[in-house]
């Protein structure tokens, strides 16, 4: 079952692996200027919408088919990179602009005894909307 993407990220179940995300998290937000004014109080302007943001824990699991070392070095690269394209959830866009991956943090693994090959990965992935 396809849940949703951002570029070559999949999140999807099926029989042959499965890659999801949960706490998923938004920040919708204005941006405003407030001036100053002498003997009363400050006068509020909108100035437009502000920069949304998105944010989800990600589990990559070796025995759930998924490359733990290979996809955080996708990651890794896209944050490094650059790289923007739409958030799809559930078959609908986050919005109508692309996101970047602006962060990945909290990185916590297991290793296999013995080998010290990356069985399991737990992230924290921040999404930015790109305007």
């Amino acid at each position: 079952m396809l849940l949703g993407s951002w570029g070559p990220l999949v999140f999807d179940v099926s029989g042959i692996g499965a890659l999801t995300f949960s706490e998923l998290t938004q920040d919708v937000s204005g941006r405003w200027a407030v001036h100053e004014v002498v003997n009363t109080a400050p006068i509020t302007e909108f100035l437009g919408p502000g920069q949304d943001e998105a944010e989800m824990r990600i589990i990559l699991s070796k025995m759930l088919g998924v490359n733990p070392e290979a996809e955080y070095e996708l990651l890794r690269q896209m944050v490094r990179t650059g790289q923007n394209f739409p958030v799809i959830l559930r078959g609908f866009p986050l919005s109508g602009n692309n996101w970047y991956l602006d962060s990945i943090s909290g990185a916590s693994s297991k290793f296999a005894a013995g080998t010290g090959e990356v069985l399991w990965m737990e992230l924290t992935v921040n999404f930015k909307e790109y305007n």
